[in-house]
């Protein structure tokens, strides 16, 4: 009896390769591999890499060489973002039998087959090295998800690439220009991951507000956005990551329909008007500044996020004092802080005449800015003590909740709107088989740093709109 091959998908980096990793996952799959974990032995991996920053790089190396010594005699196919220098070092590793970049992933699974003997009786590795692609290719916007394993919020990618060349950034010399989803496959996805249970939906994009601009006849983002609304069934819909000059008059009229979100990812990236020049962002604090005010004018307490990169060549004290002024006078409820990292082939590799920040202080403000941060956080996190939240229930908690005589009690967590994690005690032990991937009240009690917690504001109703009796 012939043995079922097995394969391992790891994925590195942005929603954007999670995206790719899931649907080249269900593409393989259907060739009848079994999926198992990628810390046990496969037959294949499948390594989706990131090169946004050098720490990203050297995971990706790290994993693709965990995954050669747990099974010396497997196939690893890496794909994904890598500079050059990346590249040639995974080259290295013998087991990589594929190495290539995005435009490729659509054809990862013809590969595999081609890679495979997969009717022939053969048994797990033995291997037809010979035909590396097909002669037909695909774009890599054909890749599509109709589900994703083990989570309750489905991203759906619409638009790849960007024209901005930020001098920080590599990912347009990796995933090139700006180029769209045509409007109809966008909406048709959408209509089966609703189909297929989801609530909520997650828009994702490199440069999500170019949407639309490549095609013939041009669209626009808010011309999708007024399409998706108007789909049966989608509860939610979040923007994975805008622009401050994104936030035009027509998107802001239509992002107060009461299927987005009140969460947006803005990224600043910078508080001061001379590093953000010497960034390429195409916008200054005051654009930021407007964009915040505006959607704190039309929806009650906003989350807004953003990334910020300290330690820019020529970032000085000045500059980065005023990053921190900003980022309380903006409130926001997260940043994610970048040291600065140097990438191979970006501008800013010229701009190091301007000042290179040296690095123990470039820590020294990644720590300052840390702890605003989680000043922040928990500001906001308190807002919603005494208020009622809708919560997309995800799962049961790490961290359990404690019952009046001191004992952990079974606890489920969810995200609320907001992007804020919630947890709240269980009506049973395995309730989660019940109210997983349902929207519940939950009546905010306890807001720290690290979320909020809560209990039934009202008697928990399940997928089928049952309701469970006391």
């Amino acid at each position: 009896m012939q043995t079922k091959k097995t394969a391992a998908f790891i994925t590195l980096g942005c929603k954007i390769n999670q995206y790719e990793t899931e649907a080249i996952r269900q593409e393989v799959l259907d060739l009848g591999f079994d999926e198992v974990d990628s810390r046990e032995s496969a037959d294949v991996y499948v390594v989706n890499t990131c090169a946004v920053t050098s720490t990203s790089g050297t995971k990706s190396r790290k994993y693709i060489q965990r995954a050669a010594r747990t099974n010396p005699e497997a196939q690893i196919v890496v794909v994904g973002c890598s500079t050059p220098s990346e590249k040639e070092s995974f080259q290295k590793i013998p087991q990589v039998a594929l190495l290539a970049g995005n435009e490729e992933k659509a054809m990862v699974a013809s590969f595999i087959a081609g890679l495979f003997s997969l009717g022939g009786g053969g048994k797990p590795g033995d291997t037809q090295l010979g035909g590396a692609f097909p002669s037909q290719g695909r774009d890599i916007l054909d890749l599509r998800v109709s589900r994703y394993r083990d989570r309750t919020r489905a991203t759906i990618k619409v638009q790849d690439g960007c024209n901005n060349f930020c001098s920080f950034c590599i990912i347009p010399f990796l995933r090139g220009l700006s180029k769209s989803r045509e409007l109809e496959g966008v909406i048709d996805e959408i209509r089966e991951l609703v189909a297929n249970g989801y609530l909520e939906v997650v828009l994702s994009g490199v440069h999500l507000q170019d949407y639309g601009l490549d095609l013939d006849p041009k669209l626009d983002l808010v011309t999708l956005l007024g399409r998706i609304v108007e789909i049966p069934g989608l509860r939610r819909m979040r923007l994975s990551s805008l622009g401050p000059r994104a936030f035009t008059p027509e998107l802001l009229d239509l992002l107060e329909h009461p299927v987005f979100c009140r969460h947006w990812h803005i990224p600043l990236q910078a508080g001061s008007d001379r590093v953000l020049e010497a960034m390429k962002r195409g916008y200054t604090v005051a654009d930021f500044r407007h964009a915040v005010a505006e959607l704190e004018r039309r929806v009650e307490d906003p989350s807004i996020t953003a990334d910020i990169i300290v330690g820019h060549p020529g970032e000085t004290e000045e500059d980065f004092e005023d990053t921190i002024r900003h980022a309380r006078e903006f409130g926001f409820s997260k940043i994610h802080v970048f040291p600065f990292s140097m990438r191979e082939g970006t501008l800013a590799e010229k701009l190091a005449h301007k000042g290179v920040v040296d690095p123990a202080e470039v820590r020294r403000r990644v720590v300052a800015l840390g702890e605003v941060e989680k000043e922040l956080r928990e500001g906001y996190n308190r807002r919603f003590v005494g208020r009622t939240l809708d919560v997309l229930v995800e799962g049961e908690a790490k961290k359990a909740l404690f019952g009046p005589n001191g004992a952990e009690v079974p606890t489920l967590e969810g995200l609320a709107d907001r992007y804020l994690k919630v947890r709240f005690p269980s009506p049973s032990e395995h309730a989660i088989h019940r109210f997983g991937n349902t929207i519940q009240r939950v009546r905010v009690e306890v807001a720290d740093l690290d979320g909020l917690e809560g209990s039934w504001a009202e008697p928990p109703v399940d997928a089928d709109e049952a309701a469970l009796l006391s």
